[in-house]
């Protein structure tokens, strides 16, 4: 009696554990998402195994989400890839081969429209199936599913984002970039005359950017577009314009307020020390402004 529970236990311990999963590019990641761009781009898929095959591992694309039976149903769309033969499945327990993205089943009869051309989310299942060796060391004809993995084609860009700006700081601008929830990155450029003059990029989680080395008195214009994870790009944001303005030092400030330098005496409670140190007030807080905007 122990005998054999013993082995039944080792059987339900070896069906517990017996998979073939899969992970994509180097960061090894059970998902794939994608956009635009990367459309022609094939992908490496890395197969992994802990089970003892006795079959080769069949591969398919799926759009309904459920990976069983032995191979592609191609009645409910599925797409079959090229199988990893008996013989190489069984010399490693991890191998490697490359996806054809232009391979995923998109839908047709809207037109024709396939990856790079549909502005919106599609998701995909990539499936094995493949038999495994009993603890008697024959061939277990029941399918062993691979676990799915997920790819998500994501070709709908991110809205375009709005910009603020903070005029009157010297030689530089202050920007902010109100970005959609689904943004992670961007760019911003600063224009001169309708041209290009910069560009500063900008990631999720960034306060307001310092764009300096600008021109007093010169406007500029700034606008930016932001990218989501999958890489698609915004349309550009309405642009805003960016005066800098020369800051002037204390004795500037007071200088052109019609003060002199009297040394230090001159000071007192008179109209022309309450004038200076007036200045000294605005100007500090000026000062205080621009160090704030720079942190």
């Amino acid at each position: 009696m122990r005998t054999f529970l013993l082995t039944t236990a080792l059987l339900l311990s070896s069906a517990a554990s017996a998979q073939v999963k899969f992970t994509f590019g180097t960061a090894n990641n059970e998902t794939l998402s994608f956009g635009k761009a990367d459309c022609s781009n094939p992908v490496t898929v890395t197969w992994t195994r802990t089970i003892q095959p006795c079959d080769r591992l069949t591969l398919w694309i799926t759009t309904t989400g459920s990976c069983q039976g032995a191979a592609a149903d191609t009645s409910k769309g599925d797409v079959a890839l090229d199988e990893i033969s008996l013989s190489t499945f069984q010399a490693a327990t991890q191998g490697t081969f490359n996806l054809d993205r232009s391979r995923l089943p998109f839908v047709t009869s809207d037109g024709g429209a396939a990856c790079g051309s549909l502005n919106e989310e599609k998701t995909f299942s990539l499936c094995g199936a493949t038999k495994q060796t009993d603890n008697f060391y024959g061939c277990n004809s029941t399918v062993v599913n691979a676990t799915a993995a997920r790819i998500t084609y994501d070709g709908k860009p991110p809205s375009a984002p709005t910009l603020s700006a903070t005029s009157g700081m010297d030689g530089a601008a202050s920007i902010t970039v109100n970005a959609p929830s689904d943004a992670t990155r961007g760019v911003v450029r600063i224009l001169l005359n309708g041209e290009e003059f910069r560009k500063v990029e900008w990631s999720l989680g960034k306060g307001a950017l310092l764009v300096e080395n600008l021109e007093n008195d010169v406007t500029y214009e700034a606008d930016a577009t932001v990218f989501d994870a999958a890489g698609n790009e915004s349309e550009r944001s309405s642009p805003v314009q960016v005066i800098p303005t020369k800051t002037y030092g204390f004795m500037e400030h007071y200088g052109d307020s019609g003060g002199q330098e009297v040394g230090c005496g001159a000071v007192g409670g008179g109209v022309a020390g309450g004038a200076m140190l007036a200045v000294l007030g605005f100007w500090l807080f000026s000062r205080r402004n621009r160090s704030w905007l720079e942190q």
